[in-house]
Parts: C-alpha cells; sequence; structure tokens
C-alpha cells in the first residue's frame, strides 16, 4: 500500500524508495486470501506480492524501519540493536502524542475474519495517507 501511495505521488515518487519485509514472514508466501479480497475492495491488487524476511542487508539500506506494532519493533531493536534509532512505530512516527497509545499498534489479522481484514486494511490505509502528507511536508522543506 505503501509502494502505491508513493509512486503515485509527484512529490515522494523518485524521492522515497520502500520496500517491506516481516520477522516472521514466510520467505515467497503469498497474500492470504481475505488480504487478497480486502485490498481488491479498494482497487489494490497483492495477488503478486510475496513476503520476505527481514535482513542485515535490508536493515542497512533503510533510513527508516516502521513497524505496524510494538511487539515487532521490539523484536526488531532486539535483533539489530544498532540501527534502534531509525525503528520506529509506525503510528507514533506518523501522529506523534495524537494517539492513544492502545490505539497505536496496528495488529497482524492472520488467520481472521474478513471483517478483521478490512478493518485492518482502513487502519492502514488511513494511516499510510497520513504518512504521504507527513513525507511530503518534509521533502518541501529540504
Amino acid at each position: 500500500m505503501l509502494d502505491n501511495a508513493v509512486e503515485n505521488n509527484e512529490i515522494l515518487d523518485g524521492e522515497i524508495k520502500t520496500d517491506s519485509a516481516g520477522t516472521f514472514a514466510f520467505e515467497g508466501g503469498e497474500p492470504a486470501n481475505y488480504a487478497k479480497l480486502a485490498m481488491n475492495e479498494i482497487d489494490l491488487s497483492i495477488d503478486r506480492h510475496r513476503s520476505k524476511q527481514i535482513d542485515r542487508d535490508l536493515v542497512e539500506w533503510a533510513d527508516l524501519i516502521l513497524a505496524m506494532d510494538s511487539a515487532v519493533q521490539e523484536q526488531l531493536t532486539v535483533m539489530y540493536p544498532e540501527s534502534e534509532d531509525k525503528i520506529k512505530l509506525l503510528k507514533e512516527y506518523v501522529f506523534g502524542n495524537d494517539v492513544e497509545e492502545e490505539s497505536l499498534n496496528i495488529e497482524d489479522p492472520y488467520g481472521e475474519d474478513l471483517d478483521t481484514y478490512q478493518e485492518t486494511r482502513d487502519d492502514i490505509k488511513n494511516t499510510i495517507e497520513a504518512l504521504v502528507k507527513k513525507l511530503e511536508k518534509e521533502i518541501k522543506e529540504i
């Protein structure tokens, strides 16, 4: 979703590079069927997406690593302590202190029902839209 948002943004396209990886990802795994359905509902196909495991090369390449939930953020910090300063919780990075602590995490809906995937999709979509605005502003200030 972030890839698409960046590619379709005239300010960010070419300025921001994105990648996606997981801490418990099955290398080469396909998205869950409910994930595909939820994304197709908003005209975003993830049928070709394949999961990959985060590794040291990707961590070193990234200027910023955005974790979906605090458990993943903590795990990444343990795995890559030298990169702790660039590992951020997505919603905390985007919204700062404007979000209640219990709302900071975007939980992985894996194994849940379609409604949960749709709710998660909408949460991510809204957060990505706010992230794009934040990044646009930061790039304009450079």
